[in-house]
């Protein structure tokens, strides 16, 4: 969904409660459960099949995905955010849906063993 439609949706709910998965087109997904079965879901379960065993999975697939977890307290991203996630979330502490501090989790995925030109 659209930054717009995700603060509308939340607006209404009147909660602090918003775990969602921000994508580097700005698009933005709810979290049903948690942030790691989101993103499970979205690549498929083959996916684990990649994840080194010494990682953390959560951490290594924001990595991967080039996502934001995103929760009312926090923002938690691997990289460079894009100009569309950028945007996004200047949308969402504008509208006070989020508070604004967002956490640099690695210093790129180089750093997780990932290259995206490899992929």
């Amino acid at each position: 969904m659209t930054v717009s439609d995700y603060i509308a949706i939340k607006k209404q709910q009147h909660t602090t409660m918003c775990a969602a998965i921000l994508y580097p087109d700005g698009e933005i997904e709810a979290c049903a459960s948690s942030h790691l079965k989101t993103m499970i879901d979205h690549l498929g379960k083959e996916i684990w099949n990649q994840i080194p065993k010494d990682e953390s999975p959560l951490f290594w697939l924001t990595g991967y995905m080039g996502v934001v977890l995103i929760d009312y307290e926090n923002q938690v991203y691997s990289e460079a955010l894009s100009d569309e996630q950028r945007e996004a979330l200047q949308q969402m502490y504008l509208s006070e849906v989020l508070i604004k501090h967002p956490c640099v989790i690695h210093f790129g995925n180089r750093a997780l063993g990932i290259c995206k030109s490899e992929q």
